[in-house]
């Protein structure tokens, strides 16, 4: 193994029980530039074991050398979690021009990206939020997410729910683990695509077990 933590890449290229990934870093080694720098991934090396991955997935995985190339061991497709924080929120979690996120996303192993909304003559819209994407493994996001709205003892957070991800939602499984959860009957954005809010109030512990019933219901 020559990574002593995960490294990103995204599937370009699947064949029945292995494909390629193309990485998402720089890698220093010898014969990075063999296969074009893409990384062997096998089904078996997959978690779950003979996983099948489609083209496009964004993975983790740990670089190994075989004497024969390099490949991808534990690899793991990467979820998705969008929330909103108003930007007093986002400013306190992550610095006024987001100069913490780099530390945050290597303390969580997740990668972030952060959207604000500019109308066309280039001017911030009237939105009082900012959008975020949180990119990694189920509990690495659910760690990241309580970590960045955690006040004291409880969290607050707004998570976004795609318009076209609605049926999979069951509201009353996410309310057992935390009763302070409404789903907003009217859309929060429109763009990049339709989304309600899912609103979630309650102690770490409680919107942690939310999450974790969320993220199997709904993320990507």
């Amino acid at each position: 193994r020559l990574t002593p933590t995960p490294v990103f890449g995204r599937v370009i290229e699947w064949k029945g029980a292995y494909g390629w990934v193309e990485p998402q870093c720089v890698i220093e080694h010898p014969d990075i530039a063999k296969h074009r720098g893409h990384i062997f991934i096998h089904s078996e090396d997959c978690i779950p074991k003979r996983k099948s991955l489609a083209v496009g997935v964004l993975v983790e995985f740990y670089l190994y050398y075989d004497g024969q190339g390099l490949g991808a061991e534990e690899c793991a497709a990467r979820k998705v979690l969008r929330l909103t924080l108003p930007w007093s929120s986002a400013q306190t979690a992550f610095g006024e021009q987001g100069e913490r996120i780099p530390e945050f996303e290597k303390t969580f192993r997740v990668t972030m990206r952060a959207y604000q909304w500019k109308l066309l003559d280039g001017s911030t819209g009237d939105l009082k939020f900012l959008l975020f994407e949180v990119w990694g493994r189920p509990q690495a996001i659910i760690e990241a997410v309580v970590a960045a709205t955690l006040n004291g003892t409880h969290c607050s957070l707004e998570l976004l729910v795609p318009e076209t991800r609605m049926w999979k939602i069951r509201l009353g499984q996410i309310k057992q683990r935390c009763r302070g959860t409404e789903l907003s009957q009217e859309l929060t954005i429109t763009d990049p695509m339709p989304c309600r809010t899912l609103s979630m109030r309650g102690t770490r512990e409680e919107c942690s077990a939310a999450m974790q019933v969320f993220v199997v219901q709904v993320c990507d």
